[in-house]
């Protein structure tokens, strides 16, 4: 299964949610997007939004 995980910096216990994400890695793929970066451009954000598409599941932390 693929898996992203949206960094945002909204929910306080995200890493617990990251924690159980790296164990999950062993199984499954999960990849890692930090949107909480300033320096993001319009080409960052294209990627951001292919890889929500190719995601089965996706986690907001």
């Amino acid at each position: 299964m693929n898996i992203l995980q949206l960094n945002t910096g909204l929910f306080p216990d995200a890493q617990t949610v990251t924690a159980a994400l790296r164990l999950m890695a062993a199984t499954h793929r999960v990849a890692v997007v930090d949107v909480t970066r300033r320096d993001m451009r319009e080409s960052d954000w294209d990627e951001v939004m292919a890889s929500i598409l190719a995601a089965d599941r996706v986690i907001t932390t």
